[in-house]
């Protein structure tokens, strides 16, 4: 058999890390004042409204840096065109311009009219961002009655089951004249006759 020998071993290797005693540890609760508290939020606050400063920065930077490289592009572009070339592109845009203008205008004419239907039929008008999603105004219209018919009809149906109650009997009261409250309370109030 063969024998291992042994190496000494610095067990305290393995022991608290913070072996002074006079170092505060991670578990013990720091008593602040409130001006040492202010001041350390005070600071924290500061940090990241300067980390939210430079990220908006950033990205400012990054963007305006985009915009700088597209106009240069299309610079480059019509430099390389011929004058029909250019005002061809020229029109194109003044084209697509006129599009956008006119697809936004329809948007806003359209959301107008949609209110305007809604509020005739008594629905609210904050419907109007849903409906115009159908992007076509007689789907809206369609939507709109389809809508007003099945809240008339649910509003119908309330209004009944609330107006059915217990039919009133024909019967007279059915208190006689021996119990009677009002009698009891009139003959209290009547003189005797001698």
């Amino acid at each position: 058999m063969i024998e291992l020998k042994k190496l000494p071993m610095n067990l305290q290797f393995f022991a608290d890390p913070n072996p002074d005693p006079e170092d505060p540890k991670e578990d013990e609760p720091v008593t602040l004042t409130q001006k040492e508290l202010q001041s350390k939020l005070d600071s924290e606050a500061d940090k990241r409204a300067a980390k939210a400063v430079e990220t908006a920065k950033a990205k400012w930077e990054a963007d305006k840096k985009q915009a700088l490289e597209d106009a240069k592009n299309e610079g480059a572009k019509l430099a390389k065109m011929s004058a029909a070339e250019k005002a061809d592109a020229e029109m194109q845009a003044r084209v697509e311009e006129i599009e956008k203008r006119e697809a936004a205008l329809k948007q806003s004419e359209l959301k107008a009219a949609t209110k305007s239907l809604l509020q005739d039929n008594g629905l609210p008008a904050d419907m109007s961002d849903t409906l115009i999603g159908l992007g076509d105004a007689e789907a809206i219209k369609n939507a709109v009655r389809a809508l007003k018919g099945s809240l008339d009809t649910q509003v119908n149906e309330k209004v009944e089951k609330l107006a059915t109650g217990t039919k009133p009997s024909n019967s007279s009261s059915n208190l006689s004249s021996s119990n009677d409250a009002f009698d009891a309370v009139m003959a209290k109030y009547q003189k005797p006759q001698q």
